[in-house]
């Protein structure tokens, strides 16, 4: 049979077993029992403890910090305290005491039980978190951001002083007012979708809004919340911040609006300048028809022609470098052979080259080769790069336009015997308004935006242009590299027109309040065999509509009282108008005003001064009616 130990044994297994020190002293403050955790503090066994009073064993300057304590148990009250003491053996330590006092038969106080347990380390740990707060707090109530704390369901916790400040609330009336109240009416719910993402899928978010401030004004903020994870992952709160973005908004908006005004101004003065060039370039037209046989009228006609062009071309890239400037540019994709290519940008430069008596020689490519591409826009380039030639090159000069493939690219190479580049402007060539500082090149001129919207062109094709030159005086060299078009297809067929062939009598309507230019256009259709009628503002174009009954209606647009698109919808309303060919002959060529006009009716856009081959293909497009 096994035996029991003695009570007073088991006392001691008992205590030994937790780690609280635990003793027993009497009324004379001797202690009587101690348990291991306790006597192991001072580096003693419980034997050695027992008999010694407390000062003797805690040191004096410890005993001052226990005595009060130590009466008011004598006399009968438990205490229940935490004290910072300095032990005589052991330092510093930070303590819990509990201490209950023993009473005998007649109530007298024979002694008392202390429960000691050491706190040090999560007092240290305690302090060092509460620094860490106040660290804190500090750190957000000195930045400008408005900052807070959510729960990991989103419920605010804490705003620093910033909040309050701008919001005009209480920090002492704890989180106060909600803040979905401050927040602007019209970003409130995507605000609201932006932060219930970030919440369901625990990543941070972004979101600029406008928030009322205590004044009742509302500024514009942008705020970023982020997680806060703990070890596992798992998200323990939610860090936000908004800074202060309303001034930078305003000065976004007033920039939006002035470059507004600069669109809007720059589409006006294209219009402006478009309406004179129109009629100059018809009555060239009608002159080169005419075929004057004095050379001197000859010369003079081609001097204006050329003239016209260079204005046309002046004012396309005004507009083509706001559009640029804002990616409003679109692009019709198809696939182009590289010779077709080279074949119009050489058409579309030539005068210029023959301006300068350049010698020009064009090198194909030794086998097809396709870009999926927009070939008006790249035609743009290559007629830019060769009309640079042309003006940066003394008179009699060399030309070389050559295109091949090197691995999966087009190259397409213009290299010219001209005034060269200097090398220090190599890097700054294709900049907006750069110019090199040579005397030819600013005899010739030029806004400085022509290879600024070359590359923005190419680079829209996912190529690349770049310059080359050995230096002023050494001519220079302008390498185009575009990707090559994948795969192998047919050819597209080439349809022809369902039109009638060129030449066939149309009855035509010239409505344009600008009458010079309406006039030279009519003499122009005219001397084509065409019956043409002309009038200057949108009611008497539907009128001499339903009497002339057109094959082909040119119509301007910007027109005083009824403008060209209400004529057009007009128009269309009528049976007999469904058919006839309506084209808008307008100044204004933006992407806005060739949206409208398709959705007015007009089949085709054409901008001022209208392009004799368009025109000869508009012409071969019509239908006369029959009857």
């Amino acid at each position: 049979m096994q035996t029991l130990p003695s009570r007073p044994d088991r006392l001691q297994l008992i205590t030994d077993a937790t780690a609280i020190g635990i003793a027993y002293c009497d009324a004379g403050q001797r202690f009587i029992f101690v348990n291991r955790c306790y006597a192991e503090r001072f580096g003693l066994t419980p034997d050695q403890l027992a008999g010694r009073t407390v000062e003797e064993v805690v040191g004096e300057e410890a005993y001052e910090s226990f005595r009060p304590r130590i009466e008011a148990v004598l006399a009968g009250v438990p205490q229940q305290y935490e004290v910072d003491v300095n032990y005589r053996v052991i330092g510093r330590r930070y303590i819990h005491c509990s201490y209950t006092p023993e009473l005998d038969g007649a109530g007298r106080v024979v002694g008392w039980v202390a429960a000691i347990t050491d706190m040090t380390e999560r007092h240290r740990l305690e302090q060092e978190l509460r620094q860490s707060e106040e660290r804190f707090r500090t750190l957000t109530n000195a930045v400008p951001q408005l900052i807070w704390i959510n729960s990991p369901n989103g419920e605010t916790e804490y705003y620093n002083e910033r909040w309050h400040e701008y919001t005009g609330t209480d920090a002492s009336g704890g989180i106060g007012t909600l803040w979905y109240e401050r927040v602007h009416p019209e970003d409130l719910p995507r605000l609201i979708e932006a932060r219930s993402r970030g919440l369901a899928g625990s990543e941070p978010y972004e979101f600029e809004y406008r928030l009322r401030g205590g004044s009742g004004e509302y500024r514009w903020h942008i705020c970023r919340v982020v997680p806060f994870r703990n070890p596992e992952g798992e998200v323990t709160a939610w860090f936000g911040t908004a800074t202060d973005i309303h001034d930078r908004k305003l000065a976004e908006e007033a920039l939006l609006e002035a470059d507004g005004r600069k669109d809007e101004f720059l589409a006006t003065l294209a219009h402006e300048l478009r309406n004179p060039l129109a009629p100059i370039r018809n009555a060239v037209e009608i002159l080169r028809l005419k075929a004057p046989v004095d050379p001197d009228l000859r010369w003079a006609r081609d001097i204006v022609d050329r003239q016209v062009q260079q204005l046309t071309r002046l004012v396309d890239d005004l507009l083509d470098v706001s559009r640029i400037t804002r990616d409003r540019i679109e692009l019709r994709l198809e696939r182009i052979e590289i010779a077709a290519l080279l074949e119009r940008a050489v058409e579309t430069s030539r005068p210029a080259i023959e301006a300068g008596r350049h010698q020009l020689t064009v090198t194909f490519p030794e086998e097809p080769l396709k870009l999926e591409a927009d070939l008006t826009r790249i035609a743009q380039v290559l007629s830019n790069l060769l009309n640079n030639a042309a003006k940066y090159t003394r008179p009699g000069g060399h030309i070389h336009l050559s295109a091949g493939r090197e691995g999966g690219e087009a190259v397409i190479r213009v290299r010219d015997d001209g005034v060269g580049i200097p090398r220090e402007m190599l890097s700054a060539i294709f900049e907006m308004f750069a110019q090199a500082d040579t005397s030819l090149e600013r005899a010739q001129g030029g806004l400085g935006i022509g290879l600024t919207i070359a590359r923005r062109l190419v680079e829209m094709h996912g190529g690349t242009i770049a310059a080359a030159s050995d230096g002023v005086g050494q001519g220079s060299e302008l390498t185009v590299r575009l990707p090559l078009a994948l795969g192998e297809v047919e050819d597209l067929e080439v349809r022809g027109s369902e039109g009638t062939a060129p030449g066939a009598a149309l009855r035509v309507l010239v409505v344009d309040d600008n009458e010079d230019s309406a006039e030279t256009l009519a003499m122009l259709l005219r001397l084509s065999g065409n019956d043409v009628r002309t009038v200057h503002d949108g009611p008497r174009a539907l009128a001499a509509a339903v009497e002339h009954r057109p094959d082909l209606i040119f119509l301007d647009i910007g027109m005083p009282g009824m403008n060209g698109f209400e004529v057009a919808s007009r128009l269309r309303q009528h049976e007999e108008m469904r058919n006839v060919l309506l084209v808008a002959m307008t100044g204004w060529g933006q992407d806005e005003d060739r949206r409208r006009s398709k959705e007015a009716g007009f089949d085709q856009h054409l901008v001022k001064p209208l392009d004799p081959k368009a025109l000869d293909e508009l012409l071969a497009r019509a239908v006369p009616r029959r009857g």
